[in-house]
């Protein structure tokens, strides 16, 4: 009895290895472009690392002047903190009317919040996806749906389970026919709403 129990424990430390790495291989196979790409969100975390930068930044209240004067349903805030490792900016909302944001946080899930607190980042961007309001119409009924939705930190693109601030958005969008992330990869990060061909920058603050 006591041998079986021993080849079975052989077994499974000779097997998740293998399985594991034959998954990664999978992945890296099926995802070259991601992989090859510096400008993909794996690489500027990296590099990120490297300068020291890590997480979110240097969170703080920077008591930013932006003005929310003009913004529409369906637009998309931006926010970051100096030294964050995701690039500019580490957050994102999506406007959804009467002053308030539909955002996604480690301890609320996909919850919606007073748009008054985007005045607290360093980094600030407000932008316009560039389609019909019926479209961005679309998109925030859609977001709605999963209010209460769990947030997981690195939430791959695929399924509808978990989510984190910009895979959300990402996915509303995705589903009326719009990808606001050209690049392909496996996360999608605020940066990759900032530098999508279908948005355009209302106004901004910080560098």
């Amino acid at each position: 009895m006591k041998v079986k129990c021993a080849i079975r424990r052989y077994a499974g430390l000779v097997w998740f290895p293998l399985l594991s790495l034959i998954l990664a291989t999978t992945i890296a196979v099926d995802n070259q472009h991601v992989f090859n790409n510096p400008e993909s969100s794996m690489h500027v975390y990296l590099k990120s690392l490297t300068r020291g930068n890590a997480g979110f930044g240097l969170q703080g209240y920077y008591k930013n002047n932006i003005s929310f004067a003009g913004l529409e349903e369906g637009d998309i805030l931006l926010g970051g903190y100096p030294h964050c490792a995701y690039g500019r900016f580490s957050h994102a909302a999506m406007y959804i009317g009467n002053g308030q944001v539909i955002e996604c946080y480690i301890d609320l899930g996909i919850t919606v919040q007073p748009i008054i607190h985007y005045r607290d980042y360093s980094e600030v961007c407000l932008l316009r996806v560039k389609a019909d309001p019926a479209i961005k119409r679309k998109a925030v009924d859609y977001i709605k749906k999963f209010r209460g939705g769990m947030f997981y930190p690195l939430a791959f693109k695929s399924g509808d389970r978990i989510w984190n601030c910009t895979k959300i958005i990402w996915r509303a969008y995705y589903e009326q026919g719009l990808d606001l992330d050209q690049a392909g990869d496996f996360w999608v990060t605020p940066d990759s709403f900032y530098y999508s061909c279908y948005t355009e920058v209302i106004r901004e603050k910080g560098r």
